[in-house]
């Protein structure tokens, strides 16, 4: 079956275009039991609107963007994994070179796509803030457990929140204008980034979003914006670029707070030593 690929021409598109567009990327399986009125209900915009856009990612209307779509097997887990497959199919395939090379092109074009400035000021935010929240659901939670474990090490105070339900609001109700709230939000928009998003107006934190997302009000929401690439629309969504930016996060930070962290590092090492026969590394 063919890839199904959109072609966003994003600097032609209309904040309202840009918003049907993020939808329906976010919700591709659904888009074929769709109507134009459905989609205009859920992104906010009139159904006129919906009807216009189609032309702009290269369709007729909903119903050509509709049999294209069932023509792919479109962004199911089950299809980016034979995607992969596919590729490695021969018993002399190189597993382990093909998925390698493909975690360094992501990690490639990370680089371009993070803005230097931006990059700057979400160290900036972490390293003053009182408290840094992270939230994240799915694969994200790895990365949770990754920025709070390189963070800890150099006193940054930080804490994984709940990833769904209102468990989230067990974190949020302690939060105030000198916390940063780091957000993972990936393939599409969530009822919780929502929330979390809607919040900061009250509470006053520092928004750092961490997406894939090329197309979405998310963006413009955030206050710090850091995107990194993940992979092809329906191909395997691999977590080594968002891995390597918070790696650089995490020791541009520590290079930040200075001679302050290198005592805290310190100060492990000789616990470390102190009680290497008891808890053995």
């Amino acid at each position: 079956m063919t890839a199904f690929q959109l072609q966003m021409d994003l600097d032609n598109m209309s904040k309202s275009q840009q918003s049907i567009a993020n939808y329906v990327v976010g919700a591709l399986h659904h888009i074929p039991y769709c109507t134009e009125e459905d989609i205009a209900q859920a992104v906010g915009v009139s159904t006129a609107t919906v009807s216009r856009f189609w032309r702009t990612i290269g369709f007729a209307n909903l119903k050509a963007f509709k049999k294209q779509l069932l023509q792919s097997e479109h962004a199911t887990p089950a299809h980016k994994m034979k995607q992969i497959l596919n590729k490695v199919e021969h018993e002399e395939a190189d597993v382990a070179s093909e998925m390698l090379e493909m975690a360094a092109a992501n990690i490639e074009v990370t680089s371009k796509r993070v803005e230097r400035e931006q990059f700057h000021n979400a160290v900036e935010a972490i390293h003053s803030a009182r408290k840094v929240y992270v939230f994240g659901t799915g694969a994200a939670a790895s990365l949770i457990e990754l920025i709070r474990f390189r963070l800890n090490r150099v006193s940054v105070q930080i804490e994984g929140m709940a990833g769904s339900g209102s468990e989230l609001l067990e974190s949020l109700a302690h939060t105030g204008p000198e916390d940063v709230m780091l957000m993972f939000g990936f393939v599409r928009r969530s009822p919780e980034l929502t929330v979390l998003l809607e919040h900061a107006r009250t509470a006053g934190y520092t928004t750092v979003l961490i997406t894939d997302l090329l197309v979405s009000d998310m963006l413009e929401q955030s206050d710090i914006v850091l995107q990194v690439d993940r992979g092809e629309l329906e191909g395997f969504h691999s977590m080594a670029a968002p891995v390597a930016l918070l790696d650089a996060l995490s020791v541009a930070v520590t290079k930040r707070r200075g001679p302050q962290a290198l005592e805290q590092l310190d100060r492990l090492h000789a616990l470390r030593k102190k009680y290497a026969s008891q808890l053995p590394k």
